[in-house]
């Protein structure tokens, strides 16, 4: 049985806030990890994400994905980007074991910077965040989708990983009785 390190326990030196320029003013960017405190303004974060995407909220889904979140052994860790004390964006993860390898992937589900605030450092400072915890927890392999229409969010990405050929496919399994 291999033991994952969670976020929370990583040394938080490597995560110092970061200084930069927003809307002609010097604030400083900090990462760490979601807390129970977090509610309202992670609620108002990832609702914003699901309207990104066209989606609408579950109540009940949203609830298990929370106590999923701050569980102690969290099932998916999250991680926040904060100014001033205001959240202002969220990156949910979770390792998964390869099938192709002995080692780990760590897939990077969700991310998302509200829109007063992109386009200046905070999502590239999430993302590095998450891969210094899969290269902690040895994974061979971080990823993550995003639409074909997000050419915002590709101009990042296409920086920061290899854009791949791959293409997904999905079936929308229905609830069992």
């Amino acid at each position: 049985s291999t033991t994952l390190t969670l976020w929370g326990s990583l040394v938080r030196s490597q995560y110092r806030p970061r200084i930069y320029e927003i809307k002609g003013t010097l604030v400083s960017i900090q990462i760490r990890s979601l807390t129970p405190q977090d509610r309202p303004s992670w609620e108002e974060l990832y609702n914003a994400y699901l309207e990104f995407y066209e989606s609408q909220p579950i109540p009940t889904s949203t609830e298990i994905l929370w106590k999923r979140l701050i569980a102690s052994d969290p099932e998916i860790q999250s991680i926040v980007a904060e100014v001033n004390g205001k959240l202002i964006g969220i990156a949910h993860f979770h390792f998964q074991l390869s099938s192709w390898t002995h080692t780990w992937n760590c897939y990077l589900e969700d991310l998302f910077v509200h829109q007063d605030y992109r386009g200046n450092g905070a999502a590239t400072l999430m993302i590095n965040a998450v891969k210094s915890m899969a290269l902690k927890n040895k994974c061979s392999e971080m990823f993550w989708i995003t639409r074909g229409s997000n050419s915002t969010a590709q101009n990042l990405y296409d920086k920061l990983a290899t854009r791949t050929d791959f293409v997904r496919y999905e079936i929308m399994l229905e609830e069992l009785p």
